[in-house]
């Protein structure tokens, strides 16, 4: 039996993927009927929250049969807000549907989506959607597609792949074609290569609503699908979604890459011992059981109390995580019904983490109070309402508040020494600004002669095991490439925690002598408009202290897009919405951080004390006549026991 694929439909919301996947599982026969997304009685979307805002919150997924093959569709949220979730089903994913909205066109997030995929390296095929649509113009969307996506797209037109577009991409195609051997089956042959290397992107075109295309789609992904099994040796498995079911038990979904799972296999996480009690194909809210799953499937099991989203288990063990590039860019305070201990609802709020991990839930002992990191107002909404239908919390989210960051702004050498009586450790590292986005990177230039290798790993992983708070606001520390440059440890006296405490107040000490910047969240932004409303769009822009494209023209209506800070831009749309009498619409989409516009008046509202905070010391620890005194950052130079370079 071919190997089995798993495929997610991706797309800004409102553009069909709910639709395309009714239609995908009624057509191969995984349901009886089809459903709609105005009507609340699709397969996939279940959930109450979800049938209620006509929108797809949680990514859900069905089997079915065709050709042979068992394919697995996860259909995935198109909300910015939930792009996460997204990301995450990436994971799992052999091949992914791009939907284009044909009557809007190419929107800011169907370009994020893309460019997810393409760090997922997934292969991506491309849905035109809605060309049922009077606004729908073929040529002008292609070549926006061109210009905004990729140019490798190569058009399928009645099931057949164009063959002079394939000749463009591959030689070895082209002279077939040059030479009028270039029948269907050696086009689809070619465009399965070429499609499994990201370097051919097939554009098929339809009306979900209606099924227009849907056919063709189905052949597409039986003849793109990878007919090469992966290795059967020891099991590699990436978990790509955690949830909970109604009675609590937890549920864990896994992409299997290699080897094989069975019921009652038992795993080594930490030093506890844990067993998969039972495997399941999922068709929505239905599963069916499974003895066993193999390279390819992407099944659920039950039983597993730690694994995490992003966690990967390669053979009865944890073996790292994945990183994901979709990060919140707002905090919200959450304050519990009256009567209730915050206490409890932490706990409730640590329940709902586990199953999105970029909640990033926080306690603030000083203040008494839980906070979430979120992407939106919309997400706000779903937690306020998943808190009140899990656990009848009825707790209320105060507005977002922006979630700045801090970088050093120039080189520097941050110096730490940890030397209480009978413990010894002193690092050395430099600290140099990152490219944005980069987070934190480490390399070591200091020789094993000087330190030993199993010392300089010891600090490469306290760089990395915590999130590293900036002086300016106490924000996160991001985008600082760090060099351990020398290092000592003591024969008898350094133990286990010790160069982590030299490690902290190395990069701490640093980004105080480094001058610190802040940085704030941006997004980049796209609106449609009456052509009237042109001028007072630039104007606000301008105001807002962002950035913009040449106008687009679009008949009547104009698009201009842009970049500016999350703060000024949040509340945009509706400013928008409102002088534009409707007409107008908005699309926000985070784009990654750069420098703040108003550090000064940032700081002056957080009010954050760098001296107050004793979690998180710049001074070091040295030790005399048996006893251990504290040094301040400042003066702590002079006192360490190996010279102090200078960053150039």
């Amino acid at each position: 039996m071919p190997v089995p694929c798993t495929f997610g439909i991706l797309a800004h919301v409102d553009a069909g993927k709910t639709t395309l996947s009714e239609q995908l599982l009624y057509r191969t026969g995984a349901i009886r009927s089809l459903g709609r997304v105005d009507h609340g009685d699709t397969a996939l979307d279940a959930n109450e929250i979800e049938r209620s805002r006509g929108i797809t919150v949680f990514s859900d997924q069905a089997w079915f049969e065709l050709d042979g093959r068992r394919f697995t569709l996860i259909d995935t949220p198109g909300h910015v807000d939930f792009a996460p979730e997204a990301e995450r089903a990436l994971l799992a994913l052999d091949l992914a549907v791009l939907l284009v909205d044909g009557g809007s066109g190419v929107q800011a997030h169907t370009g994020a989506l893309f460019g997810l995929a393409g760090n997922a390296d997934v292969p991506v095929l491309f849905f035109v959607n809605k060309t049922d649509l009077a606004s729908y113009r073929h040529d002008a969307l292609r070549h926006q597609m061109e210009r905004q996506l990729t140019d490798k797209l190569v058009d399928v037109l009645d099931g057949v792949p164009d063959a002079e577009q394939l000749a463009l991409l591959d030689d070895d195609f082209c002279e077939r074609f040059l030479a009028g051997r270039a029948d269907e089956n050696a086009a689809w042959a070619a465009l399965r290569r070429l499609f499994a290397q990201r370097k051919a992107f097939p554009v098929l075109y339809g009306a979900a609503l209606s099924g227009a295309g849907v056919d063709e789609l189905l052949k597409a992904l039986s003849r793109l699908a990878e007919d090469v099994r992966p290795s059967t040796g020891t099991l590699n498995a990436l978990v790509y979604k955690v949830r909970r079911e109604t009675g609590g038990d937890r549920v864990v979904y896994l992409k299997i890459k290699s080897g094989t799972l069975r019921a009652r296999d038992a795993f080594r996480f930490g030093e506890g011992t844990e067993k998969v009690h039972q495997l399941r194909l999922y068709r929505g809210v239905s599963y069916t059981p499974v003895d066993e799953a193999g390279p390819g499937d992407a099944v659920a099991v039950t039983g597993l109390s730690v694994p995490r989203c992003g966690d990967r288990i390669v053979g009865d063990t944890l073996s790292g995580a994945v990183s994901f590039c979709t990060m919140p860019v707002l905090s919200a305070r959450v304050e519990p019904p009256a009567g209730m201990a915050p206490a409890q609802l932490l706990e409730k709020l640590r329940l709902l983490e586990d199953e999105e991990p970029m909640l990033g839930v926080s306690w603030d002992a000083a203040h008494g109070h839980v906070t979430v990191q979120v992407m939106g107002t919309v997400q706000t909404e779903v937690l306020a309402q998943l808190l009140q239908d899990r656990f009848g919390i009825r707790a209320s989210f105060l507005p977002p508040l922006v979630l700045y960051k801090e970088t050093v702004g120039r080189p520097t050498v941050g110096c730490g020494h940890y030397e209480p009586l009978r413990h010894y450790a002193e690092a050395h590292l430099l600290l140099e600004p990152g490219p944005r986005g980069s987070g934190i990177t480490f390399e070591s230039c200091c020789h094993v002669d000087a330190l030993a290798l199993n010392y300089q790993t010891l600090i490469r992983s306290h760089c990395f095991e915590r999130v590293h708070r900036g002086v300016l606001t106490g924000s996160p520390l991001t985008d600082v490439h760090i060099t351990l440059l020398s290092g000592r440890a003591h024969l008898k006296h350094t133990e286990g925690g010790d160069f982590r405490e030299a490690v902290y107040r190395a990069i701490r000490q640093g980004q105080l002598k480094g001058q610190n910047v802040l940085l704030e969240p941006f997004y980049r932004f796209a609106f449609t408009l009456p052509a009237e409303c042109l001028g007072r769009a630039m104007t606000d822009i301008a105001a807002l202290v962002g950035s913009y494209d040449p106008p687009e023209s679009l008949g009547e209506d104009v698009r201009i897009t842009g970049r500016g800070p999350v703060r000024t831009f949040m509340e945009y749309p509706t400013a928008l919405r409102a002088y534009t009498h409707g007409r107008g619409s908005a699309q926000l989409q985070p784009d990654g951080y750069d420098l703040c516009h108003n550090p000064e008046e940032v700081m002056a509202e957080l009010a954050y004390d760098c001296g107050a905070d004793v979690a998180n010391p710049a001074g070091s620890m040295f030790c005399s006549h048996g006893a251990g005194y504290y040094v301040h950052w400042e003066e702590a130079d002079d006192h360490m026991h190996l010279p102090v370079e200078k960053a150039e």
